[in-house]
């Protein structure tokens, strides 16, 4: 019961994240490929497929660290790479970490 809410849950997510991406324009099904806000390409079957290159996850607009929640406003359909790309930490932050923790 308790894994049939989570995926019930998770979907209602997908899909309101989903329906605040941009029509492809050309495409007949309107619902299979669209684009994220940053203009990538995406399908809807390819939720959490890294391996696809029109895969997607939910991000976060506001991150959880910066105070942002996990309402559905606050989540948006993005590429997988975009999502890789803004949860990467910069090379300088991991510096000045190492730099503080010598010192």
């Amino acid at each position: 019961m308790g894994q049939q809410l989570h995926m019930t849950m998770l979907e209602d997510l997908k899909r309101a994240a989903w329906a605040r991406t941009s029509p492809v324009s050309g495409q007949m099904n309107a619902w299979e490929f669209r684009k994220d806000c940053l203009g990538n390409l995406v399908r809807y079957a390819d939720f959490g497929n890294r391996h696809s290159p029109f895969g997607w996850e939910l991000d976060h607009i506001i991150s959880r660290s910066a105070g942002g929640s996990t309402d559905p406003e606050n989540l948006q359909a993005l590429h997988w790479k975009a999502t890789a790309a803004r949860t990467e930490v910069p090379s300088s932050l991991v510096k000045q970490e190492e730099s503080r923790a010598a010192a």
